[in-house]
């Protein structure tokens, strides 16, 4: 049997992925068991389990529920791809020797492979410099160099670029270091972080070299090539209007001394994955952070693992369960380790272990089925607009690759915005007081989308409403940056930004600046069975309104960047229709927050 580091990774999660996926694939000829014996795998009591897994992976019709189309990764494929193409480029610009790299076919890649107690473990290299005195092995990811310069030790980077140009550690650099900065460093020997899941597929690949017949007989180094978080794009393209980037754009981070530590680690998961395979035992395994739970990686067998936690109203429902559950006693107790003791619905916790008012608050709603309001704090919060209210929204293309003058990697570029402009409490047309402005190609959009703003938001004073401001706020300094000669009337928009989450969920800050207490400030404005925990506009919005978005042919954000994304691909007929559905979606979102604002004011008794 042969093991990618794909497969790898994923076998090490836990004992039972290896025999779901085996169902999965060879469905009733699958060769598991569900128990200590092998011996066992073709009883009638086995084989009525396999059916019962099955039934969770495939429909009636045989149609696959396991895997989802990411429709947004697929946007994005050709960025990444490109990422490669730049990795190369880099790799022959600083450095010689006889490079092997092959981005359009992976089976050309240079490949090592090594064996152990009859598997057989490999790995395709995203490439391979070979020089006269060692080698080089580049593995090329789609992020950033922020999340390793941003490690910090005593307010300092623990990262620091050679006189070569190459990020290294500052311990590796000579920097003299102590037991906290030690300490910190296992952070990239966590295969589940944000930077040590990317050193764990680069320290797989060092083992299966180290371990392979055609190991070269000199010394090896191991990088990540990801994208410099610094690199601003300066306009350059080419003749088919394709942007020019400079080698500079890609960063090399220097992880042999980490890829060596690492060696016992893979050494002890690869006789952890050998188990797993010798035993392929399908049975239910505890629950965990190795299920990567609403992580890009998330486990495909996630549904399955996980269908004894209800969907609605578990403890995950409570705000930040993340931080965990303390006892009478003052023991913390884990929500995984809660979860793996049955401990599954948002009411099997005792209220004495509710030590977060707001989990109170949750916790009596759910029991009630009636929703919490604090009239008083809602109200205050709305007397804090100022008319006229601009709702305002954008959508945006998060593009790995900075498409325009002036952006840097995966800056999130406008390409849409919609306005509903309430020009006294209440008073507000869904047709004829909305703006908006939509890209209808992919060529810079930027500096229409401002001036189309700045002429439907006046210098008024009027509250800027958005839902969840950060983004927005990030998006209009960004735009007063690059765009000068707009930055006053931008960063006046963005001084006037209000959140109407604010007023549904609260803000410390806000409630703080109004005169409450800090206690009374953290607590929630309002609750209600139906949130599940989540305050996002599509929780909200069917609580206040009969607004929805079920039914439209564009019905989230995923859908509407995609959208965009092909706009350059369609024929004129379907470019028509869906430009009209892109314009009528994001005129909902901002539309939503008009119904969602007039319900608030009706519940706390504003006229």
């Amino acid at each position: 049997m042969k093991i990618s580091k794909t497969g790898f990774t994923n076998i090490i999660r836990c004992s039972r992925y290896a025999p779901l996926e085996e169902i999965y694939r060879k469905k009733r000829n699958a060769l598991v068991t569900f128990s200590d014996n092998m011996d066992d795998l073709m009883t009638s009591e086995n084989l009525a389990k396999t059916e019962l897994l099955l039934s969770d992976m495939y429909d009636e019709n045989d149609e696959d529920l396991i895997e989802k189309e990411d429709i947004q990764l697929n946007a994005m494929m050709p960025y990444y791809n490109a990422i490669e193409g730049l990795t190369a480029n880099a790799v022959k610009g600083k450095f010689s020797g006889e490079f092997t790299f092959n981005m359009l076919d992976t089976y050309k890649q240079k490949k090592f492979e090594m064996e152990k107690n009859g598997y057989y473990f490999y790995c395709f290299l995203d490439g391979y410099l070979e020089e006269e005195n060692h080698f080089r092995i580049f593995e090329t990811k789609a992020t950033t160099s922020r999340k390793y310069l941003d490690m910090k030790h005593e307010k300092e980077s623990m990262f620091a670029f050679s006189p070569e140009g190459i990020l290294m550690l500052t311990k590796d650099l000579g920097f003299s270091v102590d037991d906290k900065y030690e300490k910190k460093l296992d952070k990239l020997l966590d295969r589940f972080s944000d930077v040590g899941r990317y050193v764990y597929d680069l320290a797989f690949q060092r083992y299966v070299i180290e371990h392979s017949k055609d190991t070269p007989n000199k010394p090896g180094k191991y990088y990540l090539a990801v994208l410099n978080k610094d690199y601003v794009f300066d306009g350059t393209y080419d003749l088919n209007n394709q942007p020019v980037y400079q080698d500079n754009i890609i960063v090399f981070i220097d992880f042999t001394s980490i890829t060596e530590r690492y060696m016992p680690i893979i050494e002890a998961d690869m006789n952890v994955v050998i188990d797993h395979l010798n035993t392929m035992n399908a049975n239910p395994v505890p629950v965990g952070k190795h299920c990567q739970r609403k992580d890009r990686k998330q486990c495909q067998f996630y549904d399955i693992c996980w269908s004894h936690v209800p969907a609605k109203n578990s403890i995950l429902t409570y705000l930040n369960n993340h931080h965990g559950f303390t006892d009478t006693t003052g023991e913390k107790h884990d929500r995984y380790d809660l979860i793996n003791e049955g401990v599954v619905n948002a009411l099997d916790i005792d209220e004495s272990w509710l030590t977060r008012e707001n989990n109170i608050i949750q916790r009596r709603v759910i029991e009630s089925e009636e929703p919490y309001y604090n009239y008083r704090k809602i109200r205050e919060g709305i007397h804090e607009l100022r008319y006229p209210i601009y709702h305002l929204d954008f959508e945006s293309f998060p593009c790995p690759l900075p498409r325009y003058k002036g952006e840097v990697p995966y800056m999130q570029s406008l390409f849409q915005y919609s306005i509903h402009v309430e020009r006294t409490p209440g008073v507000c047309d869904k047709e004829r007081d909305h703006y908006g402005f939509l890209a209808k190609d992919h060529d810079d959009p930027r500096e229409a989308l401002i001036k189309g703003m700045i002429d439907v938001i006046k210098p008024d004073g009027g509250s800027v409403l958005v839902y969840n401001i950060a983004f927005e706020k990030t998006r209009i300094n960004e735009l007063a940056r690059l765009f000068p000669a707009y930055k006053e009337r931008l960063l006046d928009i963005a001084d006037r930004l209000f959140d109407l989450m604010d007023i549904v969920k609260g803000n410390t800050k806000l409630y703080k600046n109004l005169g409450y207490d800090e206690e009374e400030a953290k607590k929630i404005n309002y609750y209600h069975t139906d949130l599940n925990g989540s305050y996002s506009i599509k929780k909200v919005l069917p609580l206040f309104s009969n607004l929805t978005y079920k039914g439209m042919p564009i019905g989230n954000g995923s859908e509407a960047l995609v959208t965009y994304s092909l706009f350059p691909k369609m024929d004129p007929k379907t470019f028509e229709r869906n430009y009209r559905d892109l314009k009528n979606y994001c005129k909902q979102d901002t539309w939503a927050m008009v119904e969602i604002l007039n319900e608030l004011r009706k519940t706390a008794g504003i006229r």
